[in-house]
């Protein structure tokens, strides 16, 4: 028979206290991971913080307020998940007035007002926020294809008819429009309408003044220059709308035009050459906001923003190209010419060929991008012919979500 030992820490108002209890038994009092990441060595109270040392090495420290506001129990957490404790109620000197290790592997913590939460060793490590523990969980976060001309040999696409009736097909197509930003989709039925229910295979229709569903033909006096047979550059849409729609797609009805083929350009992968090559233009084009402005008889709309958008950590978030809805640029004097020639500098590398993929929409084929990241274009067609796209927009998050509950479920 072997000996174990369970142990706890009592503090009073001056000292704290280290008892040990013996226990003979075969088993463990504390059941112990297999996993050395999960399984806890030492446990020490600090000044303001808990000291967890886990059998592969690493030292963890949870401040006592973050302990208290993550409790789990039934009256500090809904069963909904969603959290009941307000945080500013923990007072800011709160500390623990016992630590236990109990028997089913918990760490069982008494607080100073008598309160008890209970935390699991897998919970604490899943959660550690050490900055070698969230390097690591940064690591293990998707990361993004960027791509260019190459990946026409590969593009990223499935079949309508599976992703509509197996879900380990939809996970592979939502996956590809995460990584790559775009997808496309093929033998979707040419009815009007059912774009609808592809956006419903993942999320909802983002309604604007456009509607829920907007066709994209050449028409008479039209109000967007998508109402034309005209070429479009590379452009993402709607910038000049605060949230901007985070999701575009395009489903061909029908098409028997020479030309309209359609353009896709990775813009975070242009952007980060740019700032690899000219980070002063780089800089310029991510700083310096300017405004999209769209109007019509009803509605007028406009947003300031940089063309290039950062996150908090100086990482690409989303890229607003549009040059048939930029207004004039209205600062100071001495950027005017150094903006330009950075606004020219990333245009004319959206129109290299070498970073865009081209292919031609046939009635059933369908295409979504990521209206942040990726810039959409066509070539000219002629305006007696019959080519008839149907558009909406739709939203990231729904997309995300609905992707994150496949990740969970398969």
């Amino acid at each position: 028979m072997v000996s174990y030992f369970s142990f706890f820490y009592v503090r009073d108002n001056y000292n704290l206290y280290f008892f040990i209890l013996k226990e003979m038994q075969e088993n463990t009092l504390m059941t112990t991971p297999t996993n050395s990441l999960e399984t806890v060595t030492n446990i020490a109270l600090e000044e303001r913080t808990l000291a967890i040392n886990w059998a592969d090495g690493h030292l963890s420290l949870f401040h006592y307020i973050w302990l208290r506001d993550n409790c789990p129990c039934p009256e500090c957490r809904h069963p909904n998940g969603q959290k009941l404790l307000e945080t500013i109620s923990i007072p800011s000197d709160i500390c623990p007035s016992s630590i236990q290790a109990i028997e089913d592997g918990q760490i069982k913590i008494v607080w100073a007002d008598g309160h008890v939460s209970h935390f699991s060793p897998r919970w604490l490590r899943t959660h550690c926020y050490s900055a070698s523990e969230r390097a690591k969980r940064a690591k293990e976060l998707p990361s993004r294809k960027l791509w260019t001309a190459e990946l026409m040999a590969t593009l990223p696409e499935a079949s309508y008819s599976d992703i509509s009736t197996n879900d380990s097909a939809l996970q592979k197509w939502l996956t590809m429009i995460r990584d790559y930003g775009f997808a496309l989709l093929h033998d979707v039925p040419t009815t009007s309408g059912t774009i609808k229910q592809v956006v419903e295979l993942f999320g909802y229709i983002r309604e604007t003044n456009y509607g829920k569903i907007f066709d994209v033909k050449s028409t008479a006096n039209p109000i967007n220059v998508a109402y034309t047979d005209l070429a479009i550059g590379p452009h993402t849409d709607n910038p000049y709308r605060n949230p901007v729609p985070t999701h575009q797609l395009l489903h061909c009805l029908s098409s028997d035009a020479a030309g309209g083929d359609s353009i896709l350009v990775d813009s975070f992968q242009v952007a980060e050459l740019l700032r690899s090559q000219e980070p002063n233009q780089f800089k310029h084009l991510s700083t310096q906001p300017v405004l999209f402005h769209f109007h019509d008889k009803n509605i007028e709309l406009m947003a300031d923003t940089p063309i290039i958008g950062l996150d908090s950590r100086g990482e690409l978030a989303a890229v607003r190209f549009n040059n048939y809805t930029i207004a004039p640029l209205d600062f100071e004097a001495d950027l005017i010419e150094p903006f330009y020639e950075a606004y020219c500098t990333f245009g004319r590398m959206l129109n290299n060929p070498d970073f865009q993929v081209r292919f031609k929409l046939k009635p059933g084929d369908l295409y979504i991008v990521d209206n942040e990241r990726v810039l959409h274009a066509r070539t000219k067609f002629f305006s007696a012919s019959n080519r008839h796209l149907q558009g909406c927009y739709a939203d990231r998050d729904g997309l995300y979500s609905r992707l994150n509950v496949l990740n969970s479920s398969l």
